[in-house]
């Protein structure tokens, strides 16, 4: 197309150099005319209408200017109108031209205008994320823009007005879109899918089953949906990547080619084909169904020839295939009895019979229970892998079999003739033998024990084939238990608490019973009451109950006393009161335990730790006395206990004892019904001054006055005028005091002090000047 124009060009050129030439030399009769251009704008491959005159018979119409220009193709003509095509040249203003041998017309204005591009297909159908695209068409050279959606190509170029290459950008997700190719002359779009056709390199396994996975390497197979020769795999079970994909082998797959389809347009096949193995199946056996290690079984079923396990619960058992039908299998090891399932495995998948394969196993660890048993009973033999026994034997000699749960347990009966010794079972697989003898007992005989005892308290009994036997006393709701040492001469055990005095019964495995003589039972002393319900430590008090006879202890204050001296007295105990007795209960011990009373016994004691204030003071005044043991004081006297009673109250822990008239210096005495106590210190009474008179009423200063009177020697201090004057020199004469006036003494009643306070003559005293 480019050479044609080029040529059309370099032609109109030649032609144009030719007429100038020639007008050079001549002038032109007949050059042509252009008018008009219509339209004057119009798309490349239109036509357009020149109107003009002498166009003449080979016009050539240019559209351009200079070296630009480009020859338009004339659909018809006439010497006044032409009819041409547009040329492809730049769109936009231009100049159309006309010329003929005669000349060329002046140049008119013209507009090209891009006509709108027309698709006519896209290769390939499809395309990854980064890939080319092939756009082909009419009119596509004017490209503005080529979008996916709203993401732009990567890049394009335009090879001609008919082709145009496309880079699709990689980063574009894989997808439906719709393609919009835009150019200067309008848009088209259409669907395209972005993405690469699935190619399938490989896969493994070659040979497999439903069921399993299966691994697809290739190229373009994210979201891919998997088919196996048109089996369609779970959706769920598929996983991976561009170039690796996963499935799960679908149920209703067949042995095929493996193909992957993105889109649900897109699809990849493999080369190759998968062998895909049937699920083997079994229908009859293990036969037989139980062994040991080391039989040899056979099972029967389908699809045997692909097998290539065969297990026993979890353990791997060699096999041999019989054929497509029958499998020979060896039992392998395993170490316990019973069921165990037996699965078949091949590349078609695993099955697991519906009847399982019994193990026989030798018996091992065997007991049994009672270890004694008397004659003609029953022995119950317990153990592992106690299955299909086939003997017993004791001590080497053989029993018959009573009864079985197998797996559980084998009983037997003792006969008359059988001895004690060891048991051993026998099965299929192998004999064990027990770690203890069976002891075959005989009848129990109790030569020793106590006639009385004390319910809940330890009793021996000494005899023979006394071991594990079972002792009921008489009222007791269960047999005593066993105690301590337990063996057949001698059993220790303990007397039921509600055992009553009576015989008891001694029951072994034999038949025969032993019964005692009586038994007398001892019980804590009941009903405890005393008399007196106080007394102080050394009293002897008598305390009365029943089962004294077997009082070993008797303590007070609920048993926290020293042990108290006692005598049995008839039906009585004597008690002395211990020394560190306090008021509590009296509790008694006997063999039963202890008991203690349900009343107090009030222990007396002497007050002590005695104190008082004030420590003297006058008949008719308050001491408060302090110490212990204050609460049964009955008594207080004062002057060392010889005054009269004196009144006296409680005040808390203290007393307050009113001082008696006829009280002297001494000690104060308590008494309460332990005794008398008195204090240590000595309460002085003060005596008061009284009947004070003066022998002589009238005296000079310094000379001595005579004063009589009751407790006047007891004086500290005389005093003049009333009690004004300075203290008075005096001396004691007999039961008289003398006085020397002082200096500033004046007249007045004299008056005198002691501790019991101050005292003055009724009469007056005149001072002489």
């Amino acid at each position: 197309m480019e050479k044609r124009v080029r040529f059309a060009v370099q032609g109109l050129c030649l032609l144009v150099m030719l007429m100038a030439a020639l007008a050079g030399c001549k002038v032109n009769e007949f050059p042509p005319e252009l008018w008009s251009v219509n339209p004057s704008q119009y798309e490349i491959g239109r036509t357009v209408e020149l109107k003009g005159a002498q166009f003449g018979a080979e016009p050539i119409v240019t559209f351009g200017q200079g070296a630009t220009a480009v020859q338009a193709s004339i659909q018809s003509r006439s010497d006044q109108v032409l009819t041409v095509t547009v040329p492809r040249i730049a769109t936009g203003p231009t100049q159309v031209q006309v010329a003929n041998s005669q000349g060329m017309t002046p140049p008119l204005s013209f507009t090209v205008v891009q006509p709108r591009p027309v698709l006519t297909a896209l290769s390939p159908a499809n395309t990854p994320p980064g890939g080319v695209m092939k756009v082909t068409g009419d009119n596509i050279d004017r490209v503005t823009s080529i979008r996916f959606d709203t993401t732009r190509a990567a890049s394009f170029t335009v090879v001609s007005p008919n082709e145009v290459l496309v880079t699709i950008s990689p980063t574009l997700p894989k997808g439906q879109y719709i393609f919009h190719f835009a150019t200067e002359g309008g848009e088209f779009g259409t669907p395209y899918l972005v993405a690469g056709t699935p190619v399938i390199t490989g896969f493994t396994p070659k040979r497999g089953r439903t069921g399993q996975e299966i691994v697809i390497t290739g190229r373009y197979l994210a979201d891919g949906q998997v088919f196996v020769n048109r089996g369609l795999a779970d959706p769920s079970t598929v996983r991976g990547t561009d170039t690796e994909i996963r499935a799960i082998i679908p149920p209703d797959a067949t042995t095929g080619r493996v193909s992957v389809r993105t889109f649900n347009q897109l699809t990849g096949i493999s080369a190759d084909s998968i062998y895909l193995a049937s699920t083997p199946v079994i229908q009859a056996g293990p036969t037989p169904a139980e062994g040991i290690v080391g039989d040899k079984v056979i099972i029967t079923g389908l699809n045997y020839r692909d097998v290539s396990e065969v297990k026993f619960g979890a353990v791997t058992a060699p096999f041999r295939i019989l054929n497509d039908t029958q499998l020979e299998v060896t039992v392998p090891p395993r170490t316990e009895s019973g069921n165990v399932p037996v699965t078949i495995s091949g590349i078609g998948g695993s099955t697991t019979g519906n009847q399982p394969f019994f193990y026989i196993q030798a018996p091992t660890n065997i007991a049994f229970t009672p270890l004694r048993r008397a004659k003609n009973k029953q022995v119950t033999i317990t153990g592992q892998n106690l299955f299909r026994i086939q003997s017993i034997t004791l001590n080497g000699k053989p029993v018959s079999i009573h009864s079985a749960v197998e797996g559980v347990e084998v009983t037997f009966f003792v006969s008359p003739t059988d001895v004690s010794g060891p048991i051993t079972v026998t099965n299929r697989a192998g004999t064990a033998i027990s770690t203890r003898s069976l002891t075959i007992i005989q009848s129990p005989t109790v030569t020793d024990y106590p006639r009385r005892v004390a319910a809940g308290a330890r009793m021996v009994l000494k005899g023979t084939w006394l071991r594990d036997a079972v002792v009921q006393f008489s009222g007791a709701a269960s047999p005593a238990l066993i105690d301590g040492k337990n063996e057949d001469n001698e059993l220790w055990i303990r007397v039921p608490d509600d055992a009553q005095t009576g015989s008891f019964q001694l029951v072994t495995d034999s038949p025969d019973v032993f019964s005692s003589e009586q038994v007398t039972i001892i019980r804590p002393v009941p009903n405890i009451a005393f008399t007196p319900t106080s007394g102080k430590a050394g009293d002897e008090i008598t305390v009365t109950g029943t089962f004294f006879e077997d009082v070993t202890d008797v303590r007070f204050n609920g048993g926290a006393s020293l042990p108290a001296t006692f005598r049995r007295e008839f039906n009585n105990l004597k008690v002395i009161v211990p020394a560190n007795a306090v008021t509590g209960t009296i509790c008694l011990t006997n063999p039963a335990g202890i008991a203690c009373s349900a009343g107090t016994f009030t222990v007396l004691r002497l007050p002590s730790g005695l104190s008082f204030s004030p420590k003297k003071g006058l008949a008719g005044s308050e001491v408060t006395i302090s110490g212990q043991n204050l609460a049964d004081v009955t008594e207080i006297r004062f002057s060392e206990g010889k005054s009269q009673p004196a009144a006296f109250r409680r005040v808390g822990a203290t007393l307050i004892a009113t001082v008696p008239a006829d009280a002297a210096d001494g000690s104060i005495c308590l008494t309460n019904g332990a005794g008398t106590v008195c204090t240590s210190e000595f309460y002085d009474v003060l005596l008061p001054i009284s009947n004070v008179a003066v022998v002589t009423t009238t005296a000079k200063v310094g000379a001595e006055v005579i004063i009589t009177g009751t407790n006047v020697l007891t004086v500290s201090e005389v005093r003049f005028n009333n009690g004004r004057s300075s203290a008075a020199k005096f001396r004691g004469v007999g039961a008289t005091l003398v006085v020397t006036v002082p200096a500033d003494a004046a007249s007045g009643p004299i008056c005198l002090t002691n501790e019991a306070g101050t005292v003055c003559t009724k009469e007056t005293v005149t001072i002489e000047k």
